[in-house]
């Protein structure tokens, strides 16, 4: 009967992970009638956790409380510790889910005395990161944090890198929240730094796959970061806020920046061949040296410095460059139409075979171009371009 009882509880577990809950539950249920009926109290427990655990699968918390609730009641009668914990800790997440957050923090609690008490160091990080998430979710950041700081030190001791940076993230979060943002970006930085040092170790792996692993969110995360020699070819960094942040030297080659926010950023030296940067924030952004031989359609270059800059064959219809510095820039070949270029500085720059139809030029400097005939010189002069 007990062997019977055993392939149910095995035949549910599978059940489950293939989320047939409602399937899970007969097994588990016809389970411990057996488990019952040979009185063992032990197996009994474990099939009334596994049944509030389909419960809370299919939104029924009422049940799985019942079932942790007798779970909890048999490992207190046969002093099973670790079932008791295990009862404690399921108690108090399907608590957090109904928004009881008193009886949720109370529980987990009580689960957390059990782990210290037993020495048990894994079962204390979750007890410690449940507990901050009941806080959290009642609004007690201050309680919260004091948990995952706590977690997080656990979790250093004894290497689990997997809970270090959900308590990196939670933490930065959590003071998010508190409007601390001196304190939220120090956790940043950390999470940075963690990021660095993996990407180092293996240049192979993707950078963006690697962040938001470490709990980093490519699209706000990386403001302000040092980023500076990295491979970021092909990233997906579409929307992403770049601002300040030190790109120089990175290979962006083939890289989604469409809609990315990198005003002030440094891209000295940069790789951006092929990238898409539609509709990118590129407004006072060093580019000097830069490859940017790509599409930069409708992108702000307002203020930019593009100096000796490669633009060759550029798509850049439409583009803002008001005030950009492109001195020495090579756009041979570049679509410029459209584009608004008052008060740039093109002093240098090669300009063979550029398309420059309905370009904007008052204010600019040409001098020293090349590739600029008598006749197009002169249109330029009465669109108020400047050639001393």
């Amino acid at each position: 009967m007990t062997e019977q009882a055993n392939g149910l509880l095995k035949q549910g577990i599978s059940q489950y992970q293939a989320h047939q809950f409602e399937a899970a539950l007969d097994s588990w249920r016809s389970a411990l009638i057996l488990y019952q009926e040979v009185n063992d109290k032990r197996r009994s427990g474990a099939a009334l956790g596994n049944m509030g655990v389909a419960y809370e699968a299919l939104s029924d918390y009422a049940q799985a409380i019942e079932c942790y609730q007798q779970h909890l009641d048999l490992a207190i009668e046969i002093g099973d510790r670790r079932g008791e914990a295990n009862a404690l800790g399921n108690l108090g997440n399907a608590c957090c889910a109904r928004e009881d957050f008193d009886s949720a923090i109370s529980y987990q609690q009580q689960r957390l005395a059990i782990a210290r008490e037993t020495g048990d160091s894994r079962g204390e990080e979750e007890a410690l990161g449940n507990l901050a998430s009941c806080c959290d979710a009642k609004g007690d950041f201050p309680a919260a944090i004091e948990c995952y700081q706590q977690q997080l030190a656990i979790a250093r001791e004894s290497k689990d890198d997997r809970v270090e940076y959900k308590a990196l993230k939670s933490l930065k979060l959590a003071y998010k929240y508190l409007a601390d943002y001196q304190k939220a970006n120090e956790y940043r930085q950390l999470q940075l730094a963690i990021v660095r040092q993996l990407f180092l170790t293996n240049k192979n792996s993707n950078f963006v796959q690697l962040a938001e692993t470490v709990g980093l969110n490519p699209v706000e995360d990386f403001a302000g970061a040092d980023l500076s020699g990295f491979d970021l070819h092909y990233a997906d960094l579409v929307g992403a806020d770049l601002r300040e942040t030190n790109l120089s030297r990175v290979d962006l080659t083939l890289a989604d920046l469409s809609g990315a926010l990198l005003s002030g950023a440094n891209l000295v030296d940069a790789t951006l061949c092929n990238a898409n940067l539609r509709d990118a924030e590129l407004s006072g952004t060093n580019l000097s040296g830069a490859d940017l031989r790509t599409k930069l359609p409708r992108a702000n270059l307002t203020g930019a410095n593009l100096s000796n800059a490669n633009l060759s064959s550029a798509y850049l219809p439409n583009a803002i460059l008001v005030e950009a510095n492109l001195h020495g820039a090579d756009l041979k070949n570049a679509d410029l139409s459209g584009v608004n270029l008052s008060g740039a500085n093109l002093n240098g720059a090669d300009l063979s075979r550029a398309d420059l139809k309905n370009v904007v030029v008052e204010n600019t400097r040409f001098a020293g171009c090349l590739g600029i005939s008598q006749g197009m010189k002169i249109e330029l002069m009465q669109r108020g371009g400047i050639f001393e």
